[in-house]
């Protein structure tokens, strides 16, 4: 007689010679690892685009977020790519120094199933999954168009025709490709109108004291100008400090438009700045296509979005201020 203890172990027996599986863990509610790879957190802008991301990260259960910054050096942020893909990332988030340096490193990544977003303009390139960007040219001209328009009021005020006026301008950096095409977009307005000539063009490192500084050499050396454009909104409070007495008869334009005791909005609405550029924040459209993209893994998404930028002054500040920032596309 075959005992009972016998054909349980015949059974277990069975069981382990017919391949019997664990069920798969649900890819849903599994720990993700998400790595951001900033370019240069040295730059306001950039700083911004971190904390906003690990705020985001912080509201979402069963991710790992890793944050990488390169601070501006193409070879740091190729080796930062390879200690990000050893983690073996749900999704790569990626802010490029050098597209070029790193773009066999996209493209291997993406063949392997990860999810790869791509932020900026220079990201366009790139064989990312797909990629966010804002036309910071367009935020240049946004700023020329404001400097046109107050020199043309001025004009009229004064009982002139012609539009005049003499322009400073504090970039961020010279030599970077952010710096210059902002530049580029400005000029394109200003030479809409020839009598608004640019007097003074200089780098201001992205800060408030360098912003101060600039403007201090621009009226040692100047004397008399009419519109200050710093290409972010810390410049162009340092400027605001730097004129003195003398800013009640100038305008100041910033770039950035966020909301804080520095940010551009705040600043606009208190009457610190004449005007600022909003630049959208760009991961945060980004983490809403990753948290798309783990909730559908189905989803497939367009190459490429881009966002517009905003101008603020007086007129739109408050409104901005109460109701948020311009929507961003939809996924």
């Amino acid at each position: 007689m075959i005992r009972f203890s016998q054909i349980l172990f015949a059974l277990s027996l069975l069981a382990l010679f017919t391949g019997c599986k664990r069920p798969e863990a649900d890819p849903r509610t599994s720990i993700r690892t998400v790595v951001f790879l900033s370019a240069d957190m040295a730059r306001p802008y950039e700083l911004t685009q971190v904390q906003n991301f690990q705020r985001m990260v912080g509201f979402r259960d069963k991710v790992n977020f890793i944050h990488h910054d390169a601070k501006g050096d193409a070879s740091l942020q190729a080796e930062q790519f390879g200690l990000a893909m050893a983690e073996k990332p749900f999704a790569l988030a990626i802010s490029p120094v050098d597209a070029s340096r790193i773009s066999d490193q996209v493209a291997a990544a993406v063949q392997m199933g990860v999810v790869v977003v791509g932020i900026g303009e220079s990201a366009m390139s790139l064989p990312c999954t797909t990629a966010v960007a804002t036309d910071l040219r367009e935020a240049g001209r946004l700023a020329g168009d404001l400097t046109v328009k107050a020199l043309k009021r001025k004009a009229l005020a004064e009982g002139r025709v012609d539009v005049v006026g003499r322009v400073v301008e504090i970039r961020g950096e010279d030599e970077n490709a952010t710096s210059q095409v902002m530049h580029e977009g400005f000029m394109e307005s200003l030479k809409t109108a020839p009598g608004v000539i640019l007097v003074h063009d200089a780098p201001g490192a992205w800060t408030k004291d360098g912003g101060k500084s600039r403007a201090m050499d621009a009226l040692r050396l100047q004397t008399t100008f009419d519109v200050v454009y710093a290409q972010n909104d810390a410049m162009a409070l340092g400027a605001v400090i730097g004129l003195g007495e003398t800013r009640a008869n100038m305008m100041v334009i910033g770039t950035g438009g966020y909301v804080g005791v520095d940010g551009g909005l705040s600043l606009v609405n208190k009457g610190d700045l004449d005007a600022t550029v909003f630049l959208p924040i760009l991961v945060d459209l980004a983490w809403n296509f990753i948290t798309k993209k783990m909730d559908e893994p189905s989803f497939i998404p367009q190459a490429s979005y881009r966002v517009a930028p905003t101008a603020i002054t007086a007129s739109n500040a408050d409104q901005m201020l109460r109701e948020g920032p311009p929507p961003l596309p939809t996924l």
